[in-house]
């Protein structure tokens, strides 16, 4: 297996490790949000409320960020056998407040581990033993004194200067560091990179590192948002399923689904994809500049109730939306129809 190939089956790894989290963390992050918008700033300190049960259940699924993407890394490499020392040295990973990077380090190092140990001969007789009780045994020993002696540290103070370095980010650079983030979020609609910038977020976001992670969840809805708004201003440039398309759009746009972008960029990468990215970075961009702040993981229109200037966050997420509606609309010709049919676009 060369170096490319190499690469290509990390990044597989990593990416079902983040596809599985990605659930985790949303419902977490949704329940934590509802907590506050229930019982107020206070529900921090509060206990026995139903705001304060919601705030307590959530951050449980918060809490599983690195266990669970651990566990789902190590699983991509090694199967069945490698989820319990992950969930486990993922556990203490979280424990040792190591974060997200604990998670993937842990991941990789468990699956790795287990997949090498796999290859031990042995007689047939023992080898049910060894895939439930020695592999996960051996495995769990190694790798959690490795945190606990050796990588743990490291691993803790660098996300510490991570946390001082995003927490720091302000001007021009958490301008440029969200423009980026959303160009990130558009490009791929839901694709590796969209969940690499996701992730980052949502690793910002348990950091509470707000400046960051806003950017992306303004940046989730701009994409079908934006088309659907196309395909009111020039219907003559969409095929009857492209409007159709369009109608579903403004509803996954509100929820926060950018998949509802897909559509439009199958039929039509070339002019699409460029479209929605534009829109997408000037609308992350200028909610960096007005200094708006969402402490929620609440999405671009759900989030309007929760950030500190919802009329600034207005204009950000109109902005983006007229942005990739106009240009995509100037780059587009005409739809040539003939009896009811769409026949080409020009």
């Amino acid at each position: 297996m060369n170096i490319k190939e190499k690469m290509g089956e990390l990044k597989r790894h990593l990416m079902t490790g983040v596809s599985y989290m990605i659930p985790v963390v949303v419902v977490g992050g949704l329940l934590v949000s509802i907590a506050v918008v229930i019982g107020g700033p206070g529900v921090w300190d509060q206990t026995g409320t139903f705001a304060a049960s919601l705030k307590d259940i959530g951050l449980i699924g918060l809490q599983l960020i690195v266990p669970v993407i651990a566990c789902f890394i190590a699983y991509s490499i090694a199967d069945r056998a490698a989820i319990a020392p992950a969930l486990i040295c993922g556990m203490l990973a979280y424990q040792k407040g190591t974060g997200f990077l604990g998670g993937l380090v842990v991941g990789l190092l468990v699956g790795y581990l287990v997949e090498w140990l796999k290859k031990i001969k042995i007689r047939p007789s023992l080898m049910p033993l060894l895939s439930i009780l020695i592999i996960p045994l051996v495995s769990t020993v190694v790798i959690g004194l490795l945190l606990i002696y050796v990588i743990g540290a490291p691993i803790n103070s660098m996300m510490s200067s991570i946390t001082v370095w995003l927490n720091a980010m302000q001007g021009t650079n958490i301008i440029l560091l969200s423009v980026i983030l959303g160009l990130m979020m558009a490009f791929d609609m839901g694709g590796p990179i969209n969940k690499t910038a996701y992730t980052f977020a949502m690793a910002s976001f348990s950091l509470q590192a707000y400046a960051v992670s806003s950017a992306v969840f303004i940046a989730i809805s701009i994409p079908p948002l934006g088309l659907a708004l196309a395909t009111l201003l020039a219907p003559k440039k969409y095929t009857v399923e492209e409007k159709e398309a369009g109608k579903s759009g403004i509803l996954m746009g509100i929820i926060g689904i950018t998949e509802g972008a897909i559509p439009f960029a199958v039929a039509d990468p070339i002019r699409v994809i460029p479209s929605i990215m534009a829109g997408t970075g000037i609308a992350c961009g200028l909610s960096a500049a007005f200094g708006v702040i969402n402490t929620t993981v609440m999405s671009s229109v759900m989030g309007i109730p929760f950030v500190n200037k919802p009329v600034l966050h207005i204009i950000s997420v109109a902005a983006g939306c007229i942005v990739t509606a106009l240009l995509l609309n100037i780059l587009k010709k005409d739809v040539n129809v003939k009896v009811g049919e769409e026949l080409s676009v020009n």
